[in-house]
């Protein structure tokens, strides 16, 4: 009898940092920054004000929490390890309050707070990688491929897209239902039935084929393989620009590990499929954008881009869909339309038709002095 349930194992070794964020920031009044250490410590914060309250500082702390002091750049004017020093709190008595501790060598401090964005983490404070994540990644992966495989997509949907990028006003909602249909046209095509026999509509997620497609969130990620790393922008003119942005990420050369079960009578897709695409995917990334930046080689084979930073080009259709050149028209107009006046100017993507890429930034970091591609990954499956 054939099988029709296909289980596997994925590795994704980190090339750069991935950072998968959980949606959580923390401020200077929630960590130590220890800068002649290049280390940043985090602490529990129940621990924190439970030791605090046992030295009788909790109106103290409580006022210093609430306090809205700011220095000129528009900082916290104490940040907590100031705290603790202005209040006789030394290293041994909050050593036991911290959590986890992370370095941060490579941070360039510019004038400004320093914001942390955190890793997504599992009910026991260990990180790890949403299986959703996974699959969100190999989805535009797939229909990207579909679409510059197969011209019977495109004309229709070409003219549509670009009418509603044109004449489009709800920033929030631009192109959702346009890239809905295209979903619908390529990977909602099992056309099936309730429990009455009545046909399900098309853009219900049970005519899906990835509903076959099922990856497991991965396996925990020891605290050891993070660090934090600065978010910095680089150019096509080779300038860069660094942020007071630090995001808990995976550091390089780190594997992790997910399931991955293939329903063949559900999903059409094979792995060779799979890995097919992720290199349709790297040659047409390189092609219409990577090559633009200097000192960006040819991705390696089974290379793929995951998390935040990892860039426009990386999370959309819209190359896949309309080409570089209206890609471009394209993706200048969906700037305009869904960034405030104030951050789209700032960014100057007015500029990103005259230089003949869209967005004109790379979105990079730097780990043990050497720079790298946010998010960049090289991605391994076996039975």
């Amino acid at each position: 009898m054939q099988q029709y349930i296909k289980h596997y194992h994925m590795v994704l070794r980190t090339v750069g940092p991935v950072f998968v964020g959980d949606g959580r920031s923390l401020d200077k009044k929630e960590y130590i920054f220890q800068k002649n250490k290049g280390m940043v410590l985090i602490p529990d914060l129940n621990k924190m004000y439970q030791g605090i309250t046992k030295k009788g500082l909790e109106r103290r702390f409580t006022e210093y929490l609430l306090s809205n002091a700011k220095n000129a750049d528009g900082s916290n004017r104490w940040d907590l390890g100031r705290w603790f020093r202005e209040n006789n709190i030394g290293s041994k008595d909050y050593e036991p309050w911290i959590l986890y501790k992370l370095d941060c060598g490579d941070f360039l401090q510019e004038k400004g707070a320093i914001e942390i964005r955190t890793f997504q983490k599992d009910a026991f404070g260990k990180p790890y990688v949403p299986g959703t994540s996974m699959k969100g990644m190999l989805r535009t992966i797939l229909l990207a491929n579909e679409l510059m495989n197969d011209d019977s997509y495109c004309k229709e949907v070409k003219r549509c897209i670009m009418s509603a990028i044109q004449n489009g006003r709800n920033r929030t909602f631009l192109l959702k239902r346009e890239v809905n249909e295209i979903e619908n046209e390529v990977l909602h095509t099992l056309d099936r039935v309730d429990a009455r026999g009545k046909e399900v509509g098309k853009n219900h997620a049970v005519n899906d084929v990835l509903s076959g497609l099922i990856i497991s969130d991965s396996k925990p990620i020891s605290l050891e393989r993070m660090t934090l790393c600065q978010k910095i922008d680089d150019n096509v003119e080779g300038e860069r620009k660094s942020l007071n942005l630090l995001r808990e990420s995976v550091k390089p050369g780190t594997d992790i590990h997910f399931d991955l079960t293939i329903d063949s009578t559900i999903c059409p897709y094979t792995i060779e499929d799979i890995v097919d695409a992720v290199n349709c995917f790297n040659e047409s990334y390189y092609n219409m954008y990577l090559y633009r930046f200097k000192g960006i080689e040819y991705p390696k084979t089974n290379t793929v881009w995951l998390g935040g930073g990892s860039g426009f080009f990386t999370k959309t259709i819209l190359y896949a869909l309309l080409g570089q050149n209206k890609g471009i028209d394209a993706a200048v107009e969906i700037f305009k339309k869904t960034l405030p006046a104030k951050v789209s100017q700032e960014h100057k993507h007015f500029k990103d038709k005259r230089i003949g890429i869209s967005p004109h930034t790379l979105k990079v970091t730097k780990y043990q002095g050497k720079s790298y591609q946010m998010g960049q990954c090289i991605l391994d499956i076996y039975e």
